[in-house]
């Protein structure tokens, strides 16, 4: 009996490897949405697309593929995660945008991640590569935004727009991702800098900003606590 890819993510990751170096979109596609059914954005993300963008890259550098495979991988991971994105609404629903900021080009990363943060009931509104900061900062308030994340793989993306990016982040969360942020010598404290896990950055940013129903419901609670006696024993 075979091993069925959508709960064995070591297979599915091969399958997709495999399926991208033929350009085999509907393999890809097939394997890709089976195993985002079965084990979740998260996983999918993590444990198949992300290695194989990896190993993609590692073999364009060693001459095995060409950059035919990394342009087809991209077209068909967005391709794939845009068929499961539904619309978010409701009071639980918050929105999020995302943008590379200019001269940085490399967004797939960040897409992955608003494919996780669209799993946590967030409305994603990505802006993409190479966007002007008065461009992220015209759509963070047009959207009514409650978070903005940017992602870099230069500190000098981040640190030629401090003050930009310190006066956006007095208006809402701002994070920023990527090596470029961990590489910055000076974090302004209004900034909040994600980790590599995808996961635990997908985690901080859901926590850091509550829907509006469940905030209000722990504003009360501590109202409550604060007015409670105190314990005694």
């Amino acid at each position: 009996m075979g091993t069925d890819p959508a709960t064995d993510l070591g297979l599915a990751r091969r399958r997709v490897m495999d399926a991208t170096r033929a350009l085999d979109g509907a393999a890809v596609r097939d394997v890709l949405l089976d195993a985002l059914l079965v084990s979740g954005v998260d996983a999918t993300v993590t444990e198949v697309i992300m290695p194989v963008l990896k190993e993609v890259g590692d073999d364009w550098e060693a001459g095995r593929l060409g950059v035919v495979h990394e342009h087809f991988a991209s077209s068909a991971f967005r391709g794939v995660l845009g068929e499961l994105r539904l619309p978010v609404q409701g009071p639980l629903a918050r929105t999020v945008v995302l943008a590379c900021p200019p001269r940085e080009l490399h967004d797939l990363p960040l897409e992955l991640f608003g494919a996780m943060l669209h799993a946590r009931w967030w409305r994603v509104v990505s802006l993409g590569a190479n966007s002007p900061m008065t461009a992220i900062a015209e759509a963070a308030r047009f959207l009514r935004a409650d978070a903005v994340v940017l992602a870099g793989v230069r500190h000098t993306a981040f640190e030629a727009r401090l003050p930009s990016l310190t006066r956006l982040a007095r208006t809402l969360p701002l994070f920023v991702a990527g090596e470029g942020a961990k590489a910055m010598s000076q974090v302004p404290p209004e900034l909040h800098v994600l980790p590599d896990d995808l996961v635990a950055a997908a985690e901080l940013v859901d926590t850091v900003v509550r829907p509006v129903e469940e905030a209000a419901v722990v504003r009360e609670q501590a109202h409550a606590d604060d007015g409670a006696e105190p314990a005694v024993g």
